[in-house]
C-alpha cells in the first residue's frame, strides 16, 4: 500500500511538472542580421535520455489516478523497449539529430562548427545558462536546441504510432548575448499545446500499428524516426533563409 502511495505521489508530481512546462515566446529571425551572422556554433543538444513512446489520449486516462498510473507504467515500459531496440540496431537518435541540424544549417548558407563538450543533465530540457567566449570558438552566434519530445506517439489507444519530434531552438549572438531567434517546431501532429509552434505534418505513409510493430523491424523504425529528424531540422534551417 505504501509503495502504491509513493507511485501515485510521483505521478502527481510528474503531471504538475509537465503542466508547468511551456515553450518560450517566439522571436523571428531578422534577415538583415545575416550579414553579421555567418558562422554558427551548434551547442551540444538537449535530448531525452530515452525515446518517448506515448498515447496522447489513452483509455486509462478516463479511470482517474489509478488509470493514469497504469498508463504511466505502460509508457515507461514502451519507451525503454523501443530505445533498447534502436540501440541494438546501433542507431543514435541524438547524434542523428545533431548531424541533421548541422547539415540543414550548412544548406541554409552558414558555416557550422560543433561546440565541444556535453550538455549538463540539469539543462537537458531548457536553454543553456552560458555559452563559450566568442574568441574561443570563432563564431558569430550559437544555436541552442533542446527537445521536449523525441520518439513516437499515437493520438488514441486504438490509433497508429507515428514519429513525433519537437525542437525548441534559439540563436544567441556571441558578441553581446542577445537572442536573435527563438521558436518551437513540432513534427508529427496537427495540433500543439503551444499555439505559436511551427507545425510540420507527419508523413501519412509512415505509421506503426502498435508497440510490437515498432519493435519488429529496428531498421524500419530507425528510418521513420530519421525522416522526422531530417524534416524538423530542415524546417529549423528554413527559419533563417
Amino acid at each position: 500500500m505504501r509503495r502504491l502511495s509513493k507511485l501515485l505521489a510521483s505521478l502527481a508530481v510528474a503531471t504538475i511538472l509537465v503542466a508547468c512546462q511551456s515553450a518560450p515566446p517566439p522571436l523571428p529571425f531578422e534577415h538583415s542580421t545575416r550579414i553579421a551572422v555567418r558562422r554558427i556554433g551548434i551547442a551540444p543538444l538537449g535530448v531525452p535520455e530515452q525515446l518517448q513512446v506515448t498515447i496522447m489520449n489513452p483509455i486509462g486516462a478516463g479511470f482517474g489516478v489509478v488509470g493514469n498510473l497504469i498508463e504511466s507504467h505502460r509508457t515507461a515500459t514502451a519507451s525503454a523497449e523501443v530505445t533498447g531496440v534502436l540501440s541494438k540496431a546501433h542507431y543514435n537518435y541524438g547524434g542523428a539529430l545533431s548531424d541533421a541540424i548541422a547539415a540543414a544549417m550548412r544548406k541554409a548558407g552558414f558555416t557550422i562548427t560543433r561546440v565541444e563538450g556535453s550538455r549538463a543533465k540539469s539543462e537537458r530540457e531548457k536553454f543553456l545558462s552560458r555559452y563559450p567566449h566568442q574568441k574561443a570558438q570563432g563564431v558569430d552566434a550559437y544555436l541552442d536546441v533542446y527537445s521536449p519530445y523525441f520518439g513516437f506517439q499515437a493520438p488514441q489507444s486504438s490509433s497508429d504510432y507515428r514519429p513525433r519530434v519537437e525542437l525548441i531552438a534559439r540563436l544567441v549572438s556571441s558578441k553581446d548575448g542577445s537572442t536573435l531567434f527563438q521558436n518551437h517546431i513540432v513534427y508529427g501532429t496537427h495540433t500543439s499545446d503551444d499555439e505559436d509552434a511551427i507545425l510540420v505534418r507527419a508523413d501519412d505513409n509512415v505509421s506503426f500499428r502498435d508497440r510490437t510493430a515498432l519493435e519488429a523491424n529496428p531498421a524500419s523504425t530507425a528510418r521513420a524516426l530519421q525522416s522526422a529528424i531530417d524534416s524538423v531540422a530542415w524546417e529549423l534551417a528554413k527559419q533563417f533563409m
